[in-house]
C-alpha cells in the first residue's frame, strides 16, 4: 500500500465536513485540483472509494465512513500529543464548535459561554443550534465537537450509535395558557384540561412527537391549531390568546416579544420530565478543551 499522509486525511476531513471539494479548498486556502487530486491519491493508496460524487456535492462511502472515523482519530491523537508537550504551560486552547437544541440553547448556554470563555479565552469557541437529527449528524461527521440535546425516547429518533453520552439534568413539560384564557384561574393543568382546548404545538423534530406522546399516554387527543418551530413564536400565539401550549425549558419573564403576558402553569402529569445531555464521539478520549466544556456544563446546568 503507497503511504498516506496526514494532509490526504486532513482534506478528506474538510470535504466529508463541507459535502464539496471547492468549499474545502477554499477553507484550506488551496487549490481545489490540490484537493482532489489528494483524495484520487488517498482512494488509490487505500484501494476503496471515499465518496460518491454527484452535481449536488460529495457523500461518504461506506469505506468513507469508515475512513472519516480513523481520519478523526488521528487528529484527536495528534491533538492529544500536541497538548501533552504543551501541558507545562497549563493552557487550554484550539477551535471548538459547540451544538445546541434550538430551545435550550437560549436557556442554558449563555451561561456555560460565559463561564467557559472567562476561564479559557484561549479557546475560539463558536456555537450552532439545530434540531436533534441535524445535530446528530453534524457529530457523526465531525462538524461539531460536542451536542447538547434532549434524551429522546421516541420511535421517529433514530438510536444515536457511535456516540456517548453525559447526562446534566431532567426538565419536566409545564403549560402555557393565555392570561385571560378558560384554563388560567388553574394553578395546575391536566393533560386532559388542555386537549380539548386550542394547542400550539411545539413542533422542532423530534419535540412535536414528544409533546404529542404525552397525549397518547394519556388516551387523549389533543385540539392542534397552530404548529411552530419556534421557541419564541409559541410564546407569542399563546400570549395573543390564540391557544395553549407545553413547553420544557422556561424563561424569567413570562412576556412575549410584543410585550403581553402568558401564565406558566405546573402540569400534573406522571413524568420524569426530559432529560438533557451531552453527545459526543464514542471511542475517542476528548482533548481538553472539549472536557474543560463538559466540566463547565456539569458545574453550571443545574
Amino acid at each position: 500500500m503507497s503511504d498516506v499522509s496526514l494532509r490526504q486525511l486532513e482534506y478528506l476531513r474538510a470535504v466529508a465536513r463541507l459535502g464539496s471539494v471547492t468549499a474545502a479548498a477554499r477553507e484550506l486556502f488551496v487549490s481545489q485540483s490540490a484537493v482532489s487530486t489528494a483524495l484520487t491519491d488517498l482512494e488509490s493508496a487505500l484501494g476503496v472509494t471515499l465518496f460518491v460524487r454527484s452535481p449536488r456535492g460529495m457523500r461518504l462511502t461506506a469505506p468513507g465512513q469508515r475512513a472519516l472515523v480513523v481520519a478523526d482519530n488521528v487528529r484527536a491523537n495528534l491533538e492529544q500529543l500536541r497538548e501533552s508537550a504543551n501541558r507545562e504551560r497549563e493552557e487550554v486552547e484550539g477551535d471548538l464548535t459547540i451544538g445546541c437544541y434550538a430551545t435550550i440553547a437560549p436557556i442554558l448556554l449563555p451561561k456555560v459561554i460565559a463561564e467557559f470563555s472567562h476561564r479559557h479565552p484561549q479557546v475560539q469557541l463558536s456555537f450552532v443550534e439545530a434540531a436533534h437529527g441535524a445535530l446528530l449528524d453534524d457529530l457523526l461527521n465531525s462538524r461539531i465537537d460536542l451536542a447538547i440535546t434532549y434524551h429522546y425516547e421516541l420511535a421517529s429518533v433514530r438510536p444515536a450509535t457511535g456516540v456517548t453520552t453525559q447526562w446534566l439534568r431532567s426538565d419536566p413539560p409545564y403549560a402555557l395558557t393565555p392570561v385571560d384564557g378558560v384554563l388560567s384561574t388553574k394553578n395546575e393543568l391536566t393533560l386532559a384540561d388542555l386537549a380539548p382546548e386550542p394547542l400550539i404545538l411545539f413542533d422542532l423534530p423530534p419535540g412535536g412527537d414528544y409533546f404529542i406522546g404525552l397525549f397518547d399516554k394519556a388516551g387523549l387527543t389533543p385540539n392542534v391549531r397552530f404548529r411552530t418551530t419556534s421557541f419564541e413564536m409559541v410564546r407569542a400565539l399563546v400570549a395573543r390568546g390564540l391557544g395553549n401550549a407545553l413547553l420544557t425549558q422556561r424563561t424569567v419573564l413570562e412576556r412575549s416579544y410584543e410585550d403581553l403576558p402568558y401564565a406558566a402553569r405546573e402540569l400534573d402529569i406522571r413524568s420524569e420530565g426530559l432529560g438533557i445531555e451531552i453527545m459526543r464521539l464514542a471511542g475517542r478520549r476528548p482533548v481538553r478543551r472539549v472536557q474543560a466544556f463538559i466540566d463547565v456544563c456539569r458545574e453550571t446546568v443545574v
